[in-house]
């Protein structure tokens, strides 16, 4: 297929986050609290029109996650439904043995799981604990772990055992994301991201995730003319992303990479 002009929506680059951080709030509902009438972020995002995005159907094994933060596998799932607890328990173990051949990893853990369907949802009351949440699509280019973030997120998923074993010089802790489409070819509203090699320091600006337990930290990307997008034409479920959030591998290497 050919590549596609379309629009990213970036965080807008303005002088109030040099002095108050991005944030977005999550607030559990209570008496004379109305989130649909009190705003829960200071978030102002801008659509750029007439951006490139780069079809790699036929060049996705230029593609590798120390490269550019992302790749295309080849992994047909045994789990075709998400009915149950136990279909997402069962697809987070299958992940996690994938994750350990494609990486030749000594130790793989999965910690969360999201669902989204490309529809807006809105609602009040939302339980990220429940399993079989389905959300609508983020918003705004982003990752989801900055590098505050990643080893807060390491530290509070491992076991004490875990730790004891891994937490120690000679180990690389990297923080993947799995994304695979539900439906038979993906056409509407597919995947972009952001190759790694196209993003500056600079481009990024961290912003609070707030819930009701804890603050966590993502990163929200800002307009570069140099950023290259890339998607899948015709994505099917049997062709899932790996792409890269944290890493402490320091070198060249992508340390993060960003989607919308």
């Amino acid at each position: 297929m050919p590549d596609l002009i379309s629009s990213i929506e970036y965080l807008q680059d303005l002088p109030l986050y040099k002095t108050e951080k991005p944030y977005w709030c999550m607030l559990t509902p209570r008496d004379g609290f109305d989130p649909d009438q009190e705003r829960l972020d200071n978030l102002e995002f801008e659509i750029r029109d007439g951006i490139t995005i780069t079809d790699i159907r036929d060049s996705k094994e230029n593609f590798i996650l120390d490269k550019s933060g992302f790749q295309v596998l080849s992994h047909e799932s045994e789990i075709s439904s998400f009915d149950t607890k136990e279909d997402v328990d069962n697809y987070k173990a299958e992940t996690m043995q994938v994750l350990k051949r494609e990486l030749d990893a000594v130790f793989v853990k999965t910690y969360e799981l999201r669902m989204r369907k490309n529809i807006q949802i809105d609602r009040s009351v939302m339980n990220i604990a429940d399993p079989l949440l389905y959300e609508g699509p983020a918003r705004g280019a982003h990752n989801d772990v900055t590098y505050n973030s990643g080893p807060v997120i390491i530290n509070r998923y491992l076991s004490d055992e875990e730790k004891e074993t891994y937490l120690k010089p000679g180990y690389r802790f990297r923080i993947i994301n799995t994304w695979r489409s539900l439906v038979a070819n993906l056409e509407d509203r597919p995947l972009a991201l952001c190759d790694a090699r196209t993003v500056a320091p600079d481009d990024f600006v961290a912003a609070d995730r707030i819930i009701p337990d804890r603050v966590g930290e993502v990163y929200y990307l800002t307009y570069n003319g140099d950023h290259r997008w890339c998607y899948l034409s015709k994505q099917s479920p049997n062709e899932p992303y790996l792409f890269i959030m944290y890493d402490t591998a320091p070198g060249n290497n992508a340390r993060c990479k960003f989607n919308a």
